[in-house]
């Protein structure tokens, strides 16, 4: 899983990458959102917020909301030089530790959450959300560095966007094969009606119901588990890092192996 990089990666590797942390990235923005009120997996909502409340006389709230976004940046900052780094040995070590990183900060907002309850004031909320936004942030840069910026998991506009352009070729397809069988034109244009990419839409559809299923697993368990569910997304996320790094160890070990022969 974590052995290979960019366009050395199957099309079974990549949708197994997508669908396993496209859940998280949808069940980890609905807690979040059940419990303090704001999106933490994508950026866009974040801004849309913070120029709201800079519009409308609140700077305060603009301010905190402006530093999630930097939250974010950092997330990803911080993955990228976790990977690039040669300190942990083989990639698969380094993905690992970063995903390891991502589900403390995970443990950390269930824990801080629940502490503070009580006080739900929203700017004590909105620091809460930093520990989201960074392990959101660390997430997408993994995957889009492990993928070649194939795969995203922590929104569904470009997902969507995509489903929808394929989508479109298929139904191009469509009316050229119902013009040759009923011998009537249906396809106008010059452009060729080909058969959209199915390994490419596949991977799309994955990541789209991955996310929206962990995105209602989410608000179901968080009525149930309160600020204890967000412990479900990081024990996934742990899981995968503990892959991560056995599976480095594994390979460090091939390696010596076919060295010595």
């Amino acid at each position: 899983m974590f052995r290979h990089q960019g366009s050395a990666r199957s099309e079974r590797q990549n949708r197994m990458l997508a669908g396993y942390l496209a859940f998280v990235g949808g069940f980890v923005n609905s807690v979040g959102f059940v419990l303090i009120g704001t999106f933490t997996s994508h950026v866009t909502g974040i801004v849309g917020r913070a120029t709201h409340d800079y519009a409308h006389g609140d700077p305060v709230s603009g301010l905190a909301a402006s530093t999630m976004v930097i939250a974010f940046f950092a997330g990803a900052f911080l993955a990228s030089v976790i990977v690039e780094s040669s300190f942990f040995g083989h990639s698969s070590r380094a993905y690992g530790v970063a995903l390891g990183v991502e589900g403390l900060l995970l443990t950390g907002f269930a824990a801080w959450s629940a502490i503070t309850w009580v006080s739900a004031h929203p700017r004590l909320q909105d620091a809460q959300g930093l520990l989201l936004c960074i392990a959101m942030g660390m997430q997408n840069s993994l995957v889009t560095r492990l993928s070649g910026a194939v795969v995203r998991t922590t929104h569904l506009t470009g997902v969507v966007t995509d489903l929808g352009i394929e989508t479109a070729r298929w139904f191009r397809f469509w009316r050229k094969s119902a013009s040759s069988k009923l011998r009537v034109r249906l396809v106008i244009g010059s452009n060729a009606a080909e058969l959209p990419h199915l390994p490419k839409f596949f991977l799309l559809l994955t990541i789209a119901v991955s996310f929206v299923a962990g995105a209602a697993a989410g608000s179901l368990l968080v009525g149930r588990l309160s600020h204890a569910t967000m412990m479900v997304a990081a024990a996934l996320v742990f899981v995968f890092a503990l892959f991560a790094i056995v599976d480095g160890g594994v390979r460090s070990k091939d390696e010596v192996i076919t060295s010595r022969r």
